[in-house]
Parts: C-alpha cells; structure tokens; sequence
C-alpha cells in the first residue's frame, strides 16, 4: 500500500495524485496549495503559520521537544499502519542536519519502499541484488554506508565488480544509457538527478 508525505520545505509539486497524503507539519501548506487534503497531519507544528488548517483535520500533535524529528514520527505511523511504499517530499533544501537525519532515517524503515523527491532528485535505497532501472533522470549516483561491491553496465562509466567503501564518492554523477544495470552485494544510496528542475 503506498502513500505520500510532504514535510516542510517546498520541494514543488507531487509526482502521484492518485494516493493518499500525509502532511508533516507545514507540509500541510504546500499540499492544500496543490488542492491536496492530506487524511493526516503529524508533528509539532512549530513552522506551520496557518494554524488554522488543521481544522477538521485528524492530527497527530507531537511535543517541540522530542527525540524524533517530525519526517521521523511520520515514517513511523506508515511502518506501523501497513504501508510499504513512501513518496517523501519537504525534506530537501534546507538545514543539512535535518535532511542527513531523513537518509538515515531510510536505512531505520528499509523494508519500506521510501523514494525523496525534490524537484531535480529522487533518492532512495537500492536494496542488495541485480537491478534493471529504467529512469528519466540523466544523472545517477551510488554512496555505499558499508563496504559493496558494484557491477555498472549499459551507462557512461561501467564498473565490474568494484569494492566501493563508504568513503569513496567514486560513482558520483555517472549517466545513464538505455535500461541500467547494477548488481550490488549490499545496500546503496541511489540518487537519481537532472541538471533543471521540471
């Protein structure tokens, strides 16, 4: 079952009109701009200015003070409410430390199927296994977060079976030709990029 979250930042228009959202505190806002009535609203509220939105919605207050951030709670109550599948907007763009807390965040829920979208990205965890990915993003990039071994083939620079460490931003920026194939050994981070946002 899929659903989509909009956190704060205002990372343009959604991809899927045809499932259901959750706002994640002023990502309330950016959904009614997109005539979207999220069925919840999760988090403190602490950069919501139109209060006034939450009426007559099913909200989920959270504390200012807590140890989870507000995309946090949000990834949680779709992990424990039998959702597999999350489109993730809001998170881009603004405080880093917030945006490193989400892609680890993805790591914590990696039976979910969890991609970010911003207006020129979509990240997402590729699971260990061989991949055939068709995508209409020019750029792609791998960040391993353990030690993995990466088969590239049908892109610009391929690789075989090459060891990259988590300290190694080797495949950064690397294009896609046709249907890519990748074999990786254990998880990835995999961003998918254009030059202009659309």
């Amino acid at each position: 079952m899929k659903i989509g979250l909009y956190a704060a930042l205002d990372n343009g228009l959604v991809h899927d009109h045809a499932i259901d959202y959750i706002a994640v505190d002023n990502g309330l806002t950016h959904l009614y701009e997109q005539g979207i009535v999220p069925k919840l609203a999760i988090g403190d509220f602490d950069s919501l200015e139109k209060q006034a939105l939450l009426e007559k919605l099913k909200v989920e207050r959270y504390p200012v003070r807590k140890d989870d951030t507000d995309t946090a709670l949000a990834l949680d109550y779709c992990a424990n409410h039998g959702f597999d599948e999350v489109d993730l907007y809001g998170v881009c763009g603004g405080r880093l430390d917030h945006f490193i807390a989400t892609l680890i965040t993805l790591r914590k829920y990696r039976d979910l199927k969890i991609r970010i979208y911003d207006r020129q990205n979509r990240i997402q965890i590729l699971k260990k296994g061989d991949h055939l990915i068709t995508s209409d993003y020019h750029y792609f990039s791998l960040y391993a977060y353990t030690p993995t071994y990466v088969t590239l083939e049908h892109c610009a620079y391929p690789l075989d079976h090459y060891l990259l460490d988590p300290s190694d931003p080797l495949i950064t920026s690397n294009q896609c030709e046709g249907t890519l194939h990748i074999i990786n050994d254990q998880d990835l981070y995999f961003f998918e990029s254009r030059d202009q946002a659309s």
